[in-house]
């Protein structure tokens, strides 16, 4: 996320400092938040809550991970948990623990560089995500002015972290269902947030005009390209940066810079968001405040990665139902 970063830091300066307050005032309302009409609106209260501040448990190699930009848990080498930077940086995934450590192969020594996506190019890479088939997907959706016609994902099988140098990676083209201006003046298809759940890819939009959401699954269709349709939205009160499912598939997180939710996963139909919903406004330091990558360590302890390089654990105990 490149485009904004001076006037995004100066906001950050201001956000980091208010009460609650203010991420819950000033909001758009559903007749105005620029939705199309055929996306549903999932209506979440949220009560006065107190801010926690996320503990520092360690930070990452910024010269390895210039831009921390997203997480996926791997199931297959437990303990790892992959990562990217976003535009601008090499084409490169990295392993690492929720301690920063960086997994890599034994022979790689002081100069290692990550493990290099082969035949493409770092455009916005800004999410991750594992399959139930052991594909590790990249997704090419950052999209800060919503001008973007080439979105796409990059799939590959999950490489062992402790060999691979290079994986090879297969493009699925991608678009979405209702956007027809481009760029789109109210830059509302930026993508930063990207979950599987039940053999569906969902994405979860980064709107600049306001504080929605809109919740995407995508459909492949029959010439082999991607085309994102909507489910619901819900004002997220901040700007969505990732998403997780937690390993017992119970339920989905999803982080913005001013706080985390979580739903419990519904056992049918094909909204992730209909079960109970939980919250808790978060508060970063100044200096490490753009948070945009979520992952479980655990079923009971998020990691969060900031672009500074800054890793931060919550105990989803602390996230209170509204």
């Amino acid at each position: 996320m490149q485009v904004f970063r001076q006037g995004w830091w100066l906001f950050g300066l201001g956000v980091c400092s208010l009460p609650l307050a203010f991420l819950l005032c000033g909001c758009p309302d559903t007749a105005s938040s620029g939705l199309p009409a055929a996306v549903p609106v999932e209506t979440i209260h949220i009560p006065s809550l107190d801010v926690v501040l996320p503990a520092r448990t360690a930070s990452l190699d910024r010269k390895l991970v210039p831009e921390c930009s997203g997480f996926a848990a791997s199931r297959r080498y437990p303990g790892v948990i992959w990562t990217l930077s976003d535009s601008g940086n090499p084409n490169v995934i990295v392993a690492i623990q929720a301690d920063g450590s960086v997994v890599k192969p034994a022979s790689s020594g002081a100069g290692y560089k990550g493990i290099t996506v082969s035949g493409v190019r770092n455009v916005d890479w800004e999410a991750l995500a594992l399959d139930a088939n052991g594909e590790l997907i990249i997704g090419n959706i950052g999209n800060n002015l919503s001008n973007r016609k080439d979105l796409s994902f990059l799939a590959f099988p999950e490489p062992d972290p402790r060999v691979a140098t290079q994986v090879k990676p297969r493009e699925i083209k991608v678009r979405y269902a209702d956007q027809t201006d481009f760029p789109d003046r109210k830059k509302r298809y930026d993508c930063e947030a990207m979950f599987i759940w039940n053999g569906k890819v969902y994405v979860l939009t980064k709107r600049w005009s306001d504080t929605w959401t809109v919740l995407y699954r995508l459909d492949i269709q029959a010439d082999g390209t991607g085309l994102f349709m909507p489910v619901t939205s819900f004002n997220s009160h901040g700007l969505v940066t990732d998403a997780a499912i937690s390993p017992d598939g119970r339920l989905l997180a999803i982080l913005t810079y001013h706080g985390i939710w979580a739903f419990v996963l519904p056992t049918a139909g094909s909204n992730p968001l209909n079960g109970e919903a939980l919250y808790r406004p978060l508060q970063f330091p100044l200096k490490s405040w753009q948070v945009e990558a979520l992952a479980f360590s655990d079923n009971d302890h998020l990691l969060i990665g900031s672009e500074e390089g800054d890793l931060y654990t919550l105990e989803v105990s602390r996230l209170a139902k509204v």
